[in-house]
């Protein structure tokens, strides 16, 4: 076993010495990749509201932030930015990026409760335009 470890250990200095030194003199080509889809062209999430209640749009953006936050965590809470456009009778929209919206869609419905309300919200399509968003849920 003192054999391995001292033949594991001379392995990755040798590693280490040929990486530093093939960095320096541009041996290996370090490449980016660039990805093109920009991650933050903005999505639209149309969604339904189902409640008795009128809800307005602050008490239901922090209802769903708080929800985002507790599935994904405070790091995807400011990935994603979810923020609530506009509400149309029982319809709504939700902003976000390309890198998040996933995350706001799962956590919709973890809202339960406004208040003491009860509200449920569901998922209904995603856009990348907000005049096809609101086209979709009837506003001209």
């Amino acid at each position: 076993m003192n054999i391995f470890n001292i033949i594991v250990i001379i392995w990755l200095s040798i590693l280490s010495v040929l990486v530093i030194f093939s960095y320096r003199t541009k041996i290996i080509y370090i490449k980016k990749i660039k990805n093109k889809r920009d991650i933050r062209t903005k999505r639209y999430i149309i969604f339904d509201i189902i409640s008795e209640d009128n809800f307005e749009l602050k008490d239901l953006e922090n209802a769903i932030r708080l929800s985002v936050k507790e599935l994904g965590g405070k790091l995807w809470l400011d990935i994603s930015n979810p923020k609530v456009i506009l509400i149309y009778e029982n319809h709504g929209i939700i902003s976000t990026n390309r890198a998040g919206y996933k995350i706001v869609i799962a956590s919709l419905p973890l809202v339960k409760n406004i208040g003491n309300k009860e509200i449920l919200l569901v998922p209904r399509r995603t856009t990348g335009s907000l005049k096809r968003a609101k086209r979709l849920i009837g506003i001209k």
